[in-house]
């Protein structure tokens, strides 16, 4: 079992992507029953090239749960992200996460949490968090696409600044990159936060660590290969920069999307985080961070 779990790493892994992709899409405009079919269990196994049965019994090896689980959980966490953000009303939400109507929102989010949406979103709004020292001015970025390999991770984001992980995960990116001539001329190391933890169990959290690579090169992994290749979104970034431990950056950000500027408001797209130095060969107080948050106006 082992065996065929591990040989099936890869294409679980382009179905997690696919899923975290779709799920925090803007859907507005758009139809819940195409929501459902593009993340119908047919529609994932064609894929990741994979009988339906085995999609769904590797799915739940690998997460512990179903795929509809794992929809379900991760759609309603995406909710209370956008609830706790504030900037859209209820009836706007629905639409924007692909729900048929707000009753249905509504419906879901009181069974799963015993909470109204307006209970929810109070008790979120209540948590706070408290920053160190105080926060630099952002700039604003134009950024073009920045393709990259990634590997994805799902637990506690305090493994993250390990330096066991930065092995695991962006030397592996480096080393695959470096043996396939996809490095760019200078070292760059992104990445992304998924979840809220003060929304998401700890150990559900998802991140991807990326390493950017050169443009127009052909760079896609075969799909068996856990290591993923995607375009970190072209757009409007207000760029702050976070110094210190990493374990800083759930109340680093709470600050800083309460100081956004007045005449943008949150983009689509995630919030990216950009590493300057590494835990490696740095003293934890000197670590540098850049935080990308995408704007629109």
């Amino acid at each position: 079992m082992n065996s065929n779990k591990f040989s099936y790493q890869g294409q679980i892994e382009t179905i997690l992507h696919y899923l975290n992709s779709m799920i925090q899409k803007n859907w507005t405009g758009k139809t819940a029953d195409e929501f459902n079919r593009l993340m119908s269990i047919p529609e994932l196994a064609k894929i990741a090239c994979m009988s339906a049965r085995n999609l769904q019994l590797m799915f739940k090896a690998y997460t512990s749960e179903t795929i509809h689980q794992y929809i379900i959980r991760t759609r309603m966490e995406y909710a209370q992200q956008l609830l706790k953000d504030n900037k859209k009303s209820i009836a706007e939400i629905y639409e924007y996460i692909g729900f048929a109507n707000q009753s249905a929102l509504n419906n879901t989010l009181q069974k799963k949490y015993n909470l109204t949406p307006r209970e929810l979103q109070k008790k979120l709004l209540e948590t706070s968090h408290t920053y160190p020292s105080c926060i630099s001015p952002y700039r604003i970025v134009e950024s073009e696409t920045i393709p990259v390999l990634f590997l994805s991770y799902i637990g506690n984001y305090d493994t993250c600044s390990t330096v066991a992980f930065e092995t695991y995960t962006w030397d592996c990116l480096y080393k695959y990159a470096k043996e396939n001539s996809l490095l760019p001329d200078k070292e760059d190391y992104w990445g992304i936060a998924y979840d809220d933890t003060d929304i998401t169990s700890l150990e559900k959290c998802r991140f991807y660590a990326c390493i950017a690579i050169q443009k127009g090169v052909g760079s896609n992994p075969p799909l068996t290969n856990p290591i993923k290749h995607m375009d970190l979104p072209q757009g409007t970034y207000a760029v702050y920069i976070h110094q210190g431990d990493y374990a800083l950056l759930d109340a680093f950000y709470e600050i800083i999307l309460k100081q956004l500027p007045q005449s943008y408001c949150l983009g689509e797209t995630p919030i990216l985080e950009h590493y300057l130095n590494s835990p490696t060969d740095t003293d934890v107080k000197e670590l540098l961070t850049e935080v990308w948050i995408p704007i629109i106006k």
